[in-house]
């Protein structure tokens, strides 16, 4: 695994633990769907808008783009805000 692989995969966790925290899981799990087909649609706007933001966040914000252009890792993404809900919820009812 490549050392950018790595770094993807730990924004996206770090994403999916932030959303599901915030109890956002369904209305972002919504969203990443919609915007799931149109990914590459997507970053090339935010990329347009968002580049003083992006700027800030500095490797993060490459990283987040790339996660939004690729299928494969806003899937991924989804799946782990769904994973980290049903545990969430699974110890809530304990």
């Amino acid at each position: 695994m490549s050392e950018k692989e790595i770094s993807r995969d730990m924004l996206i966790e770090q994403l999916a633990r932030k959303i599901v925290d915030s109890r956002l899981e369904t209305i972002s799990i919504f969203f990443l769907e919609t915007v799931g087909p149109l990914g590459r649609v997507w970053s090339q706007l935010a990329l347009l808008y968002l580049q003083p933001l992006l700027i800030l966040l500095g490797s993060y914000g490459d990283l987040l783009i790339e996660i939004i252009r690729d299928p494969e890792a806003v899937k991924k993404l989804v799946k782990r805000i769904e994973e980290l809900a049903e545990d969430r919820d699974r110890r809530r009812k304990k």
